[in-house]
Parts: C-alpha cells; sequence; structure tokens
C-alpha cells in the first residue's frame, strides 16, 4: 500500500467516526405533531386559530391529517348561532372522534365569536395531541368563574319570555350626471322558539327611486332634445310562521304570506294555509345532515293594481305546495338540492316547478370541483298585466314579463399542490 493511499483510508477513518459521533449525540426525534385540516365556512378566524394553537400542524389536504375537523353552525331562537365541532379521527386517530356544541348569543362581537371557538377546538383537540404523544405540549388552564359562581346555561327567569325584537332600517344614494337613484329599507321582526313552538313574524318594506335622463345633441354640441325616465318600486310584505314540534322527526305549522309588489302587478297578496313537515332524519342532526318533506295546502287572495292578461282585477283561488330539500355537509365536500312544485287546485294548468342544487366536491389530492345549477318550469303568471309594455318597460324592468322558465348554472374547478402546511401566519401588507 503506498502512502498515499494509505493517507486517504485514514481521512475515510476519521470523517466516519466523527459522523458516527456526532449522530448518536444528537437526539432522537420525538413523535410527529397532529396534523389537523380545518374543514370551516362559518366564519372562522383561521390566522388567529394557528396563531393560538401554534403546537398543531394545520394541513390544507384532508387526506394527509390525523383529524379532520369540520365547522357547523345554525340559527337559535333569539337570534344567536349554535356552533357544532365534529373532530373526526383519521390515519392513527382512525376510530376516535368527538362532537361540542356551543351556542352564542345575538350580541356576541366577532372578536368574542372567534375566540370562542378558539378556545372550543382547543379543548376538543387536547386528547387528540395527548395521544399523538405530545402531551408535553399542552398547558391547561381554567379560567375563575364570576364572583364565584358557575355559569348557567338556562337563565333562572327570563323576563322576555324568549321574545325576541328585531327592527332595521337603511338607506342610500348613488348618481352621475344622467342617473340617480335612492332607496330606502327597513325590516321589523319578532320571534319565539322554544323545543315545542317556533312562531316567527317578519315585515320587509323598499322602496326605489331610478331616473335616467336621455339627451340628444347636435352636431355643434348643443342640446336637441332631454327626456327622463323613471323606475318607482314601492314593495312590501309581511310572513308568518307558527310550528308545533309533535315528535324528533316531524312538525306542523301554519303559514301567511301578505305581500304587495308593483313589479309584479300586485296590489294586496295574500296566501295562508296549514303544512306538515317530516325529516328522515333527526332534527338534532340539521347542522350536518337533512333531509325534509312538507305539504302545504290553503288559499291564495289576490287584489291587482291593473287588469291581468286574464282579465281580472281579483281572484281567490285554492293552491298547494310540495317541497323536498336535501342537504349534508361531509369531509368529502357539501351537497345540496332542493326541488319545490306548487298548482292551484282549481286549474292544475297554472303550476310553478323548480329545481336547484350545488355540490361541492374534493376529488383528490388539490382537486376540488363545484357546481350549481337550477332550473324553474312558470306555468303560473296570472298576475300579468294586460297589453304589451312599452320598450322603456323592458330596460328599466318596470313590469314582470311573459316567459315560460328561468334558469342559472356556473361551474368551478380549482387545483393546489406544493407544500401541505399551513402553519405560518405573516399579515405583513
Amino acid at each position: 500500500m503506498t502512502p498515499r493511499t494509505l493517507l486517504v483510508a485514514l481521512f475515510a477513518l476519521a470523517a466516519s467516526c466523527v459522523a458516527s459521533r456526532s449522530a448518536s449525540a444528537q437526539p432522537s426525534p420525538g413523535p410527529a405533531r397532529l396534523a389537523v385540516f380545518l374543514d370551516c365556512h362559518t366564519g372562522c378566524d383561521f390566522d388567529l386559530i394557528r396563531q393560538e394553537m401554534s403546537y398543531i400542524d394545520w394541513v390544507r389536504e384532508r387526506t394527509a391529517v390525523d383529524v379532520h375537523l369540520l365547522v357547523t353552525s345554525q340559527g337559535t331562537g333569539a337570534g344567536g348561532s349554535e356552533y357544532t365541532l365534529a373532530f373526526l379521527g383519521l390515519r392513527a386517530m382512525t376510530g376516535r372522534s368527538d362532537t361540542l356544541r356551543f351556542i352564542l348569543a345575538p350580541t356576541t362581537t366577532g372578536d368574542e365569536r372567534r375566540r370562542q371557538l378558539v378556545r372550543v377546538i382547543a379543548a376538543g383537540l387536547a386528547p387528540f395531541v395527548v395521544r399523538s404523544g405530545n402531551a408535553s405540549l399542552l398547558r391547561i388552564t381554567a379560567a375563575p368563574a364570576s364572583g364565584g359562581d358557575r355559569p348557567r346555561a338556562v337563565p333562572t327567569r327570563d323576563p322576555w319570555r324568549a321574545w325576541v325584537f328585531e327592527l332595521g332600517l337603511n338607506g342610500g344614494v348613488n348618481g352621475q350626471a344622467r342617473y340617480k337613484s335612492q332607496r330606502l329599507q327597513s325590516s321589523m321582526e319578532a320571534r319565539r322558539v322554544t323545543e315545542a313552538w317556533k312562531y316567527n313574524f317578519e315585515f320587509d318594506f323598499e322602496y326605489q327611486d331610478d331616473r335616467v335622463t336621455d339627451i340628444d345633441y347636435d352636431k355643434e354640441g348643443n342640446v336637441v332634445s332631454e327626456e327622463t325616465f323613471t323606475n318607482l318600486r314601492r314593495n312590501w310584505g309581511a310572513e308568518q310562521l307558527l310550528v308545533k314540534s309533535l315528535t324528533g322527526h316531524a312538525s306542523v305549522g301554519l303559514l301567511a304570506n301578505l305581500q304587495s309588489n308593483t313589479f309584479r302587478n300586485i296590489r294586496r297578496g295574500l296566501e295562508m294555509g296549514p303544512a306538515i313537515e317530516y325529516n328522515i332524519f333527526p332534527y338534532s342532526e340539521a347542522t350536518r345532515r337533512e333531509l325534509i318533506v312538507r305539504y302545504a295546502a290553503g288559499y291564495a287572495v289576490n287584489r291587482y293594481v291593473d287588469v291581468t292578461i286574464f282579465d281580472r282585477l281579483n281572484e281567490s283561488l285554492p293552491l298547494q305546495v310540495l317541497m323536498l330539500n336535501y342537504r349534508t355537509r361531509a369531509p368529502w365536500g357539501s351537497l345540496n338540492f332542493r326541488t319545490e312544485h306548487r298548482n292551484y287546485l282549481s286549474d292544475a294548468a297554472k303550476r310553478n316547478t323548480n329545481v336547484n342544487g350545488s355540490f361541492n366536491v374534493r376529488v383528490f389530492q388539490g382537486l376540488q370541483v363545484n357546481m350549481n345549477g337550477g332550473y324553474s318550469w312558470i306555468r303560473d303568471q296570472i298576475a300579468l298585466r294586460k297589453g304589451g309594455g312599452s320598450q322603456v318597460d323592458v330596460l328599466l324592468r318596470r313590469r314582470e314579463l311573459l316567459t315560460g322558465y328561468r334558469y342559472n348554472a356556473g361551474v368551478g374547478v380549482s387545483y393546489t399542490f406544493g407544500s401541505i402546511f399551513n402553519n405560518v401566519v405573516n399579515p405583513r401588507f
């Protein structure tokens, strides 16, 4: 062996020993942090969640996580919100799941809402963090009760007896040299919701005044003619709903709708009658899924502004309405489908059927597809004004026009790739 070969061999042996001693000096890696996918479309502040729970790996791909966190909400009788948080275990956590619920009052501010969500999410994820072998990352504290009293879930005395009232008023103006618009809207609502009964009354008023000025000029720029077109709308409506709970799946109700709509040629229109509803799934699961069948029957009493195409200024007709609604929200996405058929019992040819739906599906890692659409078969325009409308009426939509259908459709697709980790928050710029 030559001296040069011996020197190279000794250098390689020394380097191997140094690397071995360096590797043995490093601590063994700990357990992987809990990976979570947040599936929330109810106003979650993801930046705050990531800042407050930095011990979690927030991952944007649901198939590469230990926990799929699904957050849904629904309105409460007082106008607040009930949040449902479903913690669904995947991979090493398969078979483990939990569901937490909490209620926020209607007077809760946006900051209070987002911080309460953070607290409940942290509490729900704590058992999963412990089972992942990262209990050392947690520190549990308890907020002291105010005045030494425990918080009560239900008030002992309610002077309003569960009644809630809400008033609203808003308006605005906008315009330019040849266009001016002003609007005014007001609303009132009264509701009372208990486990056995639900009552809701709403009143809305809308006033809108649009004015467009058409000016013709000659070759020298002088005004030859000037004409102003006005589109004035005054609409109001009142809706009343009374529901009695029968079982965890069924309920009955009384519906009423009173309206005035100048666009539709209705001076006074009243529809009212009883209804029955059945939910295939328990109402307690409504934030996650529901399949509802509802049937209503009653009378429609109309008084028109102008004579209709059927030479009527007023009429009363019996009607019926059948509705089917399916809605679900799951880790794979969401699906909504609704169809309704209504017709007048005295003339079944006067009918209206509409179908609409939407879905959002995560096909595979990074690929998401969403689609929505609807179609209506319209054969019940009994309030149409007699006589043809002018070109101005058509352009400004001052009156309802005859049509046999209405449709809408939309589709979208998105594909995201790259790093699946979503932990860093950087609010600069």
